[in-house]
């Protein structure tokens, strides 16, 4: 009898989002008359652009022609999606065309950049993490190491004193709200160079960064393209987490041929991401849209301030929402994450994400997210406040 891959039964399902949405459907199914305000999936609410849809809106109906009818694309993605992003994103940093891959989604890219790589590789990964990072490399079966985050260090990664071959660092960080600052990231990269590691650098938060002393891109410390591979994504950015469009770069300077061999793999498992998205992630870089991007990104980070103020206010430790639209939490009560979340839905009508999802180390701990309508966040606000005033 053929046997079923073992390492998917490793996969978290207790502690999941999966579970989260779950509880919250049942309970707005049973308590229809509620306004139960949705604070937990980092999905966003604002809607993609006008000139971004109809410039997608025209590279479907060219489909309808067979003079101008696109088919199979390449596999890596279209060059001129993949010149914009290099003349925008990384003008001073001279990457080629063959070292950018335009993909659907971080998700997916992150875990599946493990197959360039030695099947054995030792991979470090932190306690408090985004739960694909662990779930998709025990699905691998991989050898993984997990480095305890300190909250007194403001869970910044701390740096460690054996060798790792791959590390996974993600900054701004999803779930706790850090973003690595230029001296923090270029002890990474200078571990990495003596250690002849590699950095799996998740990059997808890029747009939230307002602080100058935090680089934009890891290729901003030298010697990162020795060693780092930067994911970035257009969900947030753009609103694209419904129509999924990312992409990341494998620098040359890696491994002699390495863009030569990881080509020929990308071709053999992936037919591109299709060529409508791409057009419209192309006018990601349009001025009109570039402002309204930033508007968006603002109006997020607003929605973090006015969150993290009134927690602050109700005499809670928070982290994060400055650099990122999270706030990570530590609960008061002597309870669990997932009586917190009870808590919050019960009593508040509020949804949250219990730390736990994140690894055991964060049971003491919850998630907001910020991505959300600023009348929601206002309610939201009411509420909290109203709450421990009574129970403080």
């Amino acid at each position: 009898m053929t046997k079923i891959n073992s390492n998917l039964y490793k996969i978290e399902n207790e502690n999941s989002f999966q579970r989260v949405i779950k509880i919250s459907n049942e309970y707005k199914k049973n308590n229809p008359n509620k306004n139960i305000i949705a604070l937990s999936i980092g999905d966003v609410i604002n809607p993609i652009p006008n000139k971004v849809i109809n410039k997608m809106k025209k590279a479907l109906s060219i489909q309808k022609h067979k003079r101008t009818f696109k088919g199979y694309g390449s596999s890596s993605g279209c060059d001129f999606l993949k010149e914009k992003i290099l003349n925008n994103e990384y003008k001073k940093m001279n990457f080629s065309i063959d070292e950018i891959y335009i993909f659907d989604g971080t998700k997916s890219d992150i875990i599946n950049i493990l197959e360039m790589f030695e099947p054995k590789s030792k991979i470090l990964l932190n306690d408090i993490m985004y739960p694909i990072y662990y779930n998709g490399t025990q699905c691998l079966n991989k050898r993984i190491y997990v480095s305890k985050l300190d909250e007194q260090l403001n869970f910044i990664p701390i740096m460690p004193k054996k060798h790792y071959d791959i590390i996974y660092l993600c900054s701004p960080n999803n779930p706790i709200g850090y973003a690595l600052n230029k001296n923090q990231l270029t002890k990474w990269v200078n571990y990495a160079v003596k250690e002849k590691s590699i950095i799996l650098y998740d990059n997808v938060y890029n747009t939230f960064i307002q602080d100058k002393n935090i680089p934009k891109s890891i290729y901003e410390i030298k010697g990162a393209k020795k060693v780092a591979i930067e994911f970035r994504s257009f969900s947030k950015s753009l609103s694209f987490s419904g129509i999924r469009c990312s992409y990341y770069i494998v620098p040359n300077e890696i491994y002699p041929d390495i863009n030569k061999i990881w080509k020929e793999r990308v071709i053999n498992r992936f037919n591109g991401t299709n060529y409508i998205t791409q057009v419209g992630a192309k006018e990601y870089y349009d001025n009109s849209v570039q402002k309204k991007v930033t508007k968006n990104m603002k109006y997020y980070l607003d929605n973090a301030k006015i969150l993290k103020e009134t927690f602050i206010k109700n005499n809670f430790m928070v982290w994060g929402g400055e650099n990122s639209p999270y706030l990570w939490i530590k609960i008061k009560e002597n309870i669990t994450s997932w009586e917190l979340f009870d808590l919050y839905l019960k009593k508040l009508n509020i949804i949250v994400t219990p730390g736990i999802i994140f690894g055991d180390s964060g049971n003491k701990y919850f998630r907001i997210s910020s991505l959300a309508n600023r009348g929601d966040i206002l309610k939201a606000v009411e509420r909290i406040n109203k709450y421990y005033e009574k129970n403080n």
